[in-house]
């Protein structure tokens, strides 16, 4: 390799390049203008993360292959598109569209693993139908990824970005420029070589060569729409957790896990959304345990819990009791209320006058309101402890809450405790798992596999021959590998509500929200936590300083939130201040928000291992309409010129 710039070769004149590149390194000692081994430089590119553009201008014959010399004629002419190699360099990746010669034709898509050996030509091992059976209208921007150490399945993401072709087909379909669709789905990777199970399926089908197991013989596909501002796709960000993606849809930021487990495994069935068990028994003298937990009283992700816990849901206990009870809420009153009394004459006044009345007034207030909430049972003791959803309790400040009956001493004082309960599960967490078995069937029916309102997403489970998968019942045992797709759901209205309402310091001054965009900040796949970085346009009266100003005005702000995928929850982690939109178009509000979204994740960004990234191939160059130059594994070194 010919250095191709005296600055390369260090001699007489050259400059010294930067660190990586030929003739410019300061690693070790060594005689003027001598070039550094290719190997240790590519070392040393890994170590500083700094590749020099010249480093290889030209690579030596015996890792460069032509395209045309690997693959038939016949397949180029077919219209392949090439994409790039697999992450573990045994495959190249090509794809083809297909659509008829008139407007209203589908485009239908392929996609096909070719076995790569650079002493002979690409061996079709697997081609499959892409987005089962969407009509789809328009040519797709295709990418195509791997999880960073899931090499067992890809995902391939498919949106358009232009309306149908032809005015006709527009007026037909009622397209709409605010509007994207984007197409999913993921598929199985071909194993290196028969396993077991692929065998036996083999055996049973033969003459069959898409006869699989369900480790190897999967596809799973969706489809939802998208409105603008559109969400942007962060690959490097969305896939960085093993088996899960994380699906901005707009309204909703979706977490799915794919995996498939066999029969009897339970170790590793529950990717996301752990539900914690509750805490050991409270054993400290005065602390009165909580009561039994009724069965199926927890059932469901926060059925009857509130929205966040420690705090009271939007109309839980707003307003005091009045006339127009119903009996058992003021039967409740009047058991809280005598309790109190009995409570106070028996050890005495505890301050006199005026404050001594307020303080039992709003005792009885605030025990009646709860109760109001969550009555208890016409038999129940007075409530020591939260029940489930947390919101039937006693007042703090009151005198007698620990539920002994009266005419007894109470139990000595003791330090307080919480009760032996876990928090409750937040009504917003929306969680769902579907298992699948390998015995194609006919199509589960929307009201009978979907009718829980909770799932955001409905998917399509095929083997790789397109035949729907048999769902499995909720409480049916599997016999052998089973699929699980497990779907958790963030909902962002409702999280900008109640961050506004509770930690948004300028909430009192706010109207109503107009717009909103949603960009990932960052995945950890050890904590489970996913960063989230909220644009946001609303409606807000101005600061009490300015005087004389009673309308309402346009802002802009950003709010930044962690989701936990162990728990659902979600915490605030900073408000913006409010920022006046003075005749900003919304695309440059948004436009400069995503700049700044992406300067916070350039100064929080920490390199990865070379094994710990999402591979990521995609046809962006062919809609630029040009080709790309070259199909790059850049782990073994190897290109396929094209």
């Amino acid at each position: 390799m010919a250095p191709s710039s005296k600055s390369e070769r260090g001699g007489p004149g050259g400059k010294r390049g930067p660190a990586g590149a030929a003739g410019g390194s300061s690693a070790g000692p060594g005689p003027r203008g001598r070039r550094e081994h290719v190997v240790r430089q590519l070392d040393r590119v890994k170590i500083s993360g700094q590749l020099s553009p010249r480093l290889f201008r030209k690579l030596p014959p015996r890792v460069c292959v032509s395209l045309k010399s690997i693959v038939d004629e016949d397949f180029l002419c077919a219209g392949h598109i090439f994409l790039g190699f697999s992450k573990c360099g045994r495959y190249v990746l090509s794809y083809t569209s297909n659509s008829g010669d008139d407007d209203f034709s589908f485009y239908i898509y392929h996609l096909y693993w070719w076995e790569f050996n650079v002493h002979s030509k690409l061996k079709l091992v697997r081609q499959v139908r892409l987005f089962q059976d969407e009509e789809i209208y328009s040519d797709l921007y295709l990418t195509v990824c791997e999880w960073p150490s899931d090499s067992s399945k890809v995902i391939v993401f498919g949106f358009n970005t232009r309306s149908a072709n032809g005015l006709l087909v527009n007026m037909m379909m009622m397209s709409d420029e605010n509007h994207r669709d984007i197409y999913i789905s993921a598929v199985a990777v071909p194993p290196p070589r028969h396993c077991p199970g692929c065998r036996d399926m083999a055996l049973a089908h033969p003459g069959e060569r898409q006869a699989h197991c369900l480790r190897h013989g999967f596809m799973l596909h969706t489809k939802y729409q998208v409105v603008y501002p559109f969400p942007t796709f962060q690959p490097a960000f969305q896939l960085k957790k093993d088996q899960v993606v994380l699906l901005n849809t707009s309204y909703s930021l979706v977490a799915c896990a794919v995996a498939v487990h066999a029969a009897g495994d339970s170790s590793s069935c529950q990717i996301l959304y752990e539900r914690r068990s509750p805490p050991a028994p409270c054993r400290r003298a005065g602390c009165v345990p909580a009561r039994a937990e009724e069965p199926g009283e927890r059932e469901g992700a926060g059925a009857a819990a509130q929205p966040l816990a420690g705090r009271a849901s939007p109309g839980a206990g707003q307003g005091r009791v009045g006339a127009g009870l119903s009996p058992a809420v003021a039967k409740a009153k009047e058991f809280v209320a005598d309790i109190f009394r009995r409570a106070k004459e028996a050890t005495g006044p505890a301050r006199g006058g005026e404050e001594e009345e307020e303080e039992e007034e709003e005792e009885d207030d605030g025990a009646a309101t709860a109760f109001e909430c969550s009555p208890p049972p016409a038999a129940a003791p007075p409530c020591s402890a939260p029940a489930a959803s947390g919101r039937c309790r006693l007042h703090p400040a009151s005198p007698r809450g620990d539920g002994s009956p009266a005419g007894e001493p109470p139990p000595a004082p003791g330090p307080p405790c919480a009760p032996p309960r876990a928090p409750p599960e937040p009504g917003y967490v929306n969680y769902t798992k579907l298992r699948y078995v390998l015995e194609p069937g006919e199509p589960a029916a929307p009201e009978e596999e979907f009718e829980d309102d909770k799932i955001s997403l409905p998917f399509v489970v095929t083997d790789l021959r397109g035949r729907s998968l048999k769902p499995l019942k909720e409480r049916a045992t599997a016999q052998g590998q089973y699929l699980t797709v497990e779907q958790l759901t963030l909902d962002f209205e409702y999280v900008i509500n109640e961050v506004i309402r509770n930690d948004a310091a300028w909430s009192r001054q706010f109207c109503s929200f107009s717009d909103y965009d949603i960009v990932i900040l960052e995945v950890c796949p050890e904590t489970n936590q996913v960063i989230i970085n909220i644009g946001l346009l609303l409606l807000a009266f101005p600061s009490p300083d300015e005087e004389g100003q009673l309308r309402p005005r346009s802002y802009h702000t950003s709010l930044k939130v962690a989701w936990d995928l162990n728990t659902g929850t979600f915490v605030t982690v900073s408000v913006g201040d409010l920022t006046e939109v003075k005749g900003q178009t919304s695309g440059s509000v948004w436009s400069s928000y995503r700049k700044g979204c992406v300067d916070t994740v350039m100064k929080w960004l920490v390199p990865e291992s070379s094994g710990r990234y999402v591979n990521r191939m995609t046809n962006e160059a062919l809609h630029k309409g040009c080709s790309l130059k070259v199909l790059a594994d850049n782990e073994r070194y190897t290109w396929i010129v094209l």
